[in-house]
């Protein structure tokens, strides 16, 4: 099961926590909120502030991230991302947590036969930020996030995110660069992944036909 902490009066402007910021979007108060954010709010920045997709700003910029956003708290084996959701939004894992990806591995034939219902796993340790390449663009989710062990989470909407980046052009531009360092990295890899099993499925192929 998942729990999220009450709406809160986070600073003294009376800004609150919450999705509800993209609508009522003020970004005098953000800022001034990103200034002086409160000791709850610092602890959170300070258990996220290391995941890479928030490398380059400040903990000011990072705090005017999270107070658009939902606080949740996962147990072991609790889906934090389903495969297949479509939700437009990310979520920063926050330290001391660790997520479990799955991704099914759907294949064509004859590949796809020997390998019906097996999944990809990979562990990820926190701070991590996952689901944010759906600020890029709006899909379904490739893979399904769940919790290893007891862990906390901010989600930040993607609406909200568009109405701050927009307002300050050096969270947008370092955000996006991230994502798109991220995006690299995983193009190499899936190349890599590409490479193997092609030759794999040469030698495969190879072996039935002597067969």
């Amino acid at each position: 099961m998942t729990a999220t902490l009450p709406a809160i009066v986070t600073h003294r402007n009376g800004l609150r926590m919450g999705p509800h910021n993209y609508e009522e979007f003020d970004y005098a108060k953000l800022e001034e909120f990103g200034q002086d954010p409160g000791e709850q709010m610092m602890d959170w920045v300070s258990r996220g502030k290391k995941a890479n997709m928030l490398a380059e700003l400040t903990d000011a910029e990072i705090a005017m991230i999270f107070i658009g956003g939902e606080f949740f708290h996962y147990e072991p084996g609790d889906v934090i991302i389903p495969w297949m959701d479509t939700k437009d939004s990310m979520f920063v894992l926050l330290a001391e947590g660790r997520v479990r990806i799955i991704t099914p591995i759907i294949l064509p034939p004859p590949v796809g036969d020997w390998l019906s219902g097996e999944k990809s796993l990979l562990e990820l340790p926190a701070p991590q930020v996952v689901g944010h390449f759906n600020l890029l663009s709006s899909t379904v989710r490739s893979a399904t996030v769940e919790a290893i062990i007891p862990m906390d989470a901010i989600e930040v909407q993607k609406n909200y995110l568009d109405k701050l980046t927009k307002t300050n052009q050096h969270v947008g531009a370092t955000l996006f660069k991230n994502i798109g360092r991220a995006l690299q990295g995983q193009l190499r890899f899936t190349n890599n992944d590409v490479q193997n099993l092609t030759v794999a499925v040469a030698l495969a192929s190879r072996a039935l036909r002597k067969g």
